[in-house]
């Protein structure tokens, strides 16, 4: 469920989201209670086992608002009773009385953004806590019972170095959160960092020290016990997020709210991106969409081979249909066997996996092989 608000945007997001006031929120559930009206009969026999609240900044709600939203979800549809419920949160709106609601609710994993730990790298992201408050409001979630928590950092932006993504990663290992998610800078277009990082105004890291700072991330965080389940994210034993998952195994999910998408039935879509859009259609009784694909074999492929590739462990057949791993065998046989020989993949009978040491370029290996698989079907 995307929450499109934010107390100030950073300067990297081009993410659906926009300023915080009492009528845009308003209107935004009322659009959200319509959607989810709307998707509920679809899947009315299923069980739900995984709940993510993310965005924009789910925290900036308010209790009230936030009690609204979740009466909604829980009234449309069947949630499991162990169902991995994820709030994203930023460390500056991480308070008491919110913790406690969100408790109150199931939520049982937090997700918050630090980015990073350098007084001067969240100036220019555009963040708007200081150093010290991931520490503090992880301090306050565990104090209110929560256990498993979630980090975001950020790496390879203008201006990064070694040195201070060093000190970012120790920091962040200093509060023992259950799983970690690192991000590679991307210069989106239109937003302040992503122009000057374009414009040559900021430069960038250079591509091999980005991924310098990647292999460092992944050095330290393996001798802290974190084991890499996908390029971005990493966890201790046991604490992958459910949610994640979920997409990259390419499973049945239902998106909500402005931007999202969603894949049900073998059909996938996407919302309008412009919280006014999304919510206006529904007022208007309309759906949301502003895509509807229903897939193909090619295209389920495709993508199962872009989504399960990204995963540590690669893609397994026992993680499709016999049917489906049959079809991606078919489409990509011949291209894991050039990728193999060539040191791209590995292959064994678990299935077909990106080396450790060519994480960091997963996306390159992925369209070369894509590019083949197609060619020779």
């Amino acid at each position: 469920m995307h929450v499109p608000f934010c107390a100030t945007r950073c300067t990297y997001c081009d993410f659906s989201s926009g300023a915080l006031s009492a009528a845009a929120v308003e209107r935004y559930l009322g659009a959200l209670e319509r959607e989810i009206a709307l998707r509920a009969p679809r899947c009315a026999d299923a069980s739900h086992r995984s709940v993510f609240f993310g965005g924009g900044t789910p925290s900036a709600l308010s209790s009230r608002h936030f009690r609204r939203a979740w009466k909604a979800l829980r009234d449309g549809f069947r949630i499991a009773p162990d169902a991995e419920i994820t709030l994203e949160a930023n460390p500056e709106s991480v308070r008491p009385v919110l913790l406690e609601v969100w408790a109150e609710a199931g939520v049982n994993r937090l997700s918050m953004g630090a980015q990073s730990f350098v007084p001067e790298e969240l100036a220019r992201l555009g963040r708007i806590h200081d150093a010290a408050r991931p520490g503090e409001a992880f301090a306050l979630a565990r104090a209110h019972g929560f256990r498993r928590l979630s980090l975001d950092l950020m790496f390879g932006f203008p201006g990064h170095t070694a040195e201070r993504w060093r000190r970012s990663i120790d920091e962040a290992l200093a509060l023992e959160p259950e799983h970690l998610s690192a991000y590679c800078f991307i210069a989106e277009p239109g937003t302040p960092l992503g122009d000057a990082a374009i414009s040559g105004a900021a430069p960038l890291p250079a591509p091999e020290e980005q991924a310098d700072l990647y292999a460092l991330l992944e050095a330290r965080l393996a001798a802290a016990g974190y084991g890499c389940y996908e390029t971005s994210n990493f966890c201790r034993p046991g604490a992958e997020a459910r949610h994640n998952l979920v997409y990259w195994l390419r499973r049945p999910y239902v998106g909500l709210g402005p931007s999202a998408h969603g894949l049900l039935d073998g059909v996938r879509y996407g919302n309008h991106y412009a919280p006014a859009r999304w919510a206006e259609q529904l007022e208007r009784g309309q759906g949301p969409e502003s895509e509807v694909e229903p897939e193909r074999e090619a295209s389920a492929a495709e993508e199962a081979l872009m989504l399960g590739l990204r995963l540590g462990g690669g893609m397994r057949p026992d993680d499709y249909s016999p049917a489906f791993w049959s079809t991606i065998r078919r489409r990509y046989g011949g291209a894991f066997t050039h990728a193999r020989a060539t040191g791209r993949l590995e292959m064994d009978a678990d299935g077909v996996r990106i080396p450790a040491p060519l994480r960091f370029v997963a996306d390159d290996v992925i369209a070369w092989v894509a590019a083949r698989g197609v060619a020779a079907s």
